[in-house]
């Protein structure tokens, strides 16, 4: 079956990811053309300029892709992961934003949310709580337009404490004035569509590669510790998977 453009790019960018090799050279992968290796650039330039420093490097003279141990050892774990292993994967990368204790909700009640992530502070006399509330999606289809309206609507529904299973989020200390901050994460890509309206709802949304440079950014950053020797270590991102509790 012939595929657009676009998808291409997007199953290339996942083989240049998730391959073994430390230097991929484009040339040299099958069914591809001076078009799609610039598309390819362009992209990867989009997220190498966004994570600063990452393990992501293009050499324009040979149209070579470099990656880092970490890069591979990532890609390679997210790839692998179960939907709900997925889910954990994509609350305990919430802690980089400062959110200190995570949830991941039951698949059986989740209800449009698939982990929360708290962040409390004290102002003045008062203890206040802010939350970060996601969406993890583990396929291999694009995240559309809907699916995003049907987290946002989950979201409003949060608040208002308007859900079939209430009880699940009774523990959730949220009031009319609360921030919440959104985040829709998949281990593939977001349809051009579903990107805007994340811009325009203000949803941080987080796809592969994004999972990959955030992940060895806490790396770097030793934030999650799931590293040894600056090296990402799977038997430690097993453990701090382990360690999030499940809301009942």
């Amino acid at each position: 079956m012939k595929i657009n453009r676009a998808t291409k790019i997007r199953l290339l960018l996942i083989k240049i990811l998730i391959s073994n090799s430390r230097i991929v050279d484009l040339y040299a992968l099958e069914d591809i053309d001076e078009e799609d290796i610039e598309s390819i650039k362009i992209e990867l330039e989009g997220y190498i300029a966004k994570y600063k420093k990452c393990g992501l490097k293009i050499d324009y003279d040979t149209s070579e892709i470099y990656k880092t141990k970490n890069v591979i050892k990532i890609s390679s774990y997210i790839n692998n992961l179960s939907a709900t292993r997925f889910e954990k994967y994509a609350a305990l990368l919430i802690k980089i934003f400062g959110y200190e204790i995570s949830y991941a909700t039951k698949i059986s009640h989740d209800q449009g949310i698939d982990f929360i992530g708290v962040k409390r502070f004290q102002l003045f006399d008062s203890k206040r709580n802010n939350y970060l509330i996601g969406q993890a999606k583990k396929y291999n289809d694009l995240v559309n337009v809907n699916e995003v309206r049907n987290f946002a609507g989950s979201v409003i529904l949060l608040r208002s404490k308007e859900f079939s299973q209430a009880k699940v989020y009774e523990s959730i200390l949220m009031k009319s004035f609360t921030p919440i901050e959104g985040v829709f994460v998949t281990s593939y890509f977001f349809s051009p569509p579903a990107v805007k309206l994340c811009e325009s709802a203000d949803i941080i949304s987080l796809d592969f590669i994004d999972l990959i440079l955030l992940t060895e950014k806490a790396i770097l950053e030793k934030t999650l510790d799931i590293e040894t020797n600056n090296l990402f270590i799977n038997k430690k991102v097993d453990i701090a998977l382990n360690k999030i509790d499940i809301l009942k």
